[in-house]
């Protein structure tokens, strides 16, 4: 068995994108259903209240405490590639890159990606990034766009393809109807109000049909509320503001709902199309990176084109079997078999 030590610097919630990826990883890794690789110790830090304090943690503190713990294990691996400041000096080295636009900005159907104008200390931030990344043996990538992007902006560091994966038996469970549910087609689209999100984009698509936009996820302000809520109304969109809801109510959310509308235009990878797709509901997705490489493919949608976005929404039909079989190709089982591979590959 080879040991393993799982990296990462603030803890973040579980309910979190990189959150709930970090806690499933762990949950695997312990339960041994990686073979021949054992999870031994883990490193984190509850993320401090006082600036200074946190970047003392996080520039020193924790990477020298990393560098000492490397020394335990047969491999380092950092989940996210927003903490590969804390990459070691020496051993194995692997870092989970989800997305690169927090590093490296662009543009995109004119949205902006990533921060465009990062401050003095987020650019002392990004350069520890960068060195990190350049020291790691194995970048671990969850989507085929940007193990692309790895394989050009860091020549010579080798990559893996794994992307993510669910347990694909939590989206089978029984559940009701919810009753905020309304009379006609449901649809749900589910994350913040981020500018490539683009949540105002599925309010336009909506206007003036008979249908019910069902917003999911905490919003990012009070004041995004109001202007994408605002919108729906002059539009004639009938937008039902749901807010955060726990795992089961999600679940009965994507089952019962006619189609999820997924039209950002920026993600390292995009779960909830493939929870959809396990719930037996199609998931309408923007033809953008990389959440394009999940649907099929009469499911992807020309990113501004309104009216293909219409038409998708009026000829809906049940597709759940279809759905179903594309999200197994993305077990927990295949996982596994995938992490071990990369891992066997820096030996």
């Amino acid at each position: 068995m080879r040991k393993i030590m799982l990296a990462r610097g603030g803890a973040l919630s579980p309910f979190s994108g990189l959150g709930s990826t970090h806690e499933s990883h762990l949950s695997r890794l312990k339960s041994g259903l990686v073979e021949n690789y054992a999870l031994v110790v883990t490193h984190e830090y509850q993320i401090s209240k006082n600036p200074l304090g946190r970047l003392w943690k996080r520039w020193f503190r924790a990477p020298k405490n990393v560098e000492r713990l490397s020394k335990t294990v047969d491999i380092t691996h950092i989940t996210d590639q927003e903490q590969a400041g804390l990459c070691p000096k020496n051993g194995k080295r692997v870092i989970t890159i989800h997305d690169l636009f927090h590093i490296f900005p662009f543009e995109n159907h004119d949205v902006k990606i990533g921060n465009h104008n990062p401050s003095i200390i987020r650019k002392k931030d990004l350069q520890k990034i960068k060195s990190g990344i350049n020291r790691a043996d194995l970048l671990v990538c969850v989507s085929k766009y940007t193990q692309k992007e790895c394989e050009m902006r860091f020549p010579g560091i080798k990559t893996a393809y794994v992307p993510h994966a669910i347990d694909l038996d939590d989206y089978s469970i029984e559940t009701e109807r919810p009753n905020w549910f309304k009379e006609g087609k449901n649809l749900v689209i589910i994350g913040s109000e981020e500018d490539r999100k683009r949540v105002d984009f599925a309010i336009r698509v909506c206007a003036d049909l008979d249908v019910t936009l069902h917003k999911i996820g905490a919003e990012s302000s009070i004041d995004s509320k109001k202007e994408l809520t605002d919108l729906a109304s002059k539009l004639n969109c009938n937008l039902n503001w749901v807010g955060r809801l726990d795992s089961k109510e999600m679940i009965a959310a994507l089952q019962h709902s006619d189609a999820l509308l997924f039209p950002s235009v920026a993600e390292g990878f995009g779960l909830p199309p493939l929870e959809a797709y396990a719930s037996g509901t199609i998931a309408l997705v923007a033809d953008a990176p990389a959440h394009n490489e999940i649907p099929l493919e009469h499911h992807i949608l020309p990113v501004d084109d309104i009216e293909s976005w219409k038409n998708a929404i009026i000829n809906l039909k049940d597709e759940s079997s279809e759905v179903k079989n594309r999200a197994n190709e993305f077990s927990i089982e295949n996982w596994c078999k995938r992490m071990k591979e990369a891992y066997d590959s820096i030996f």
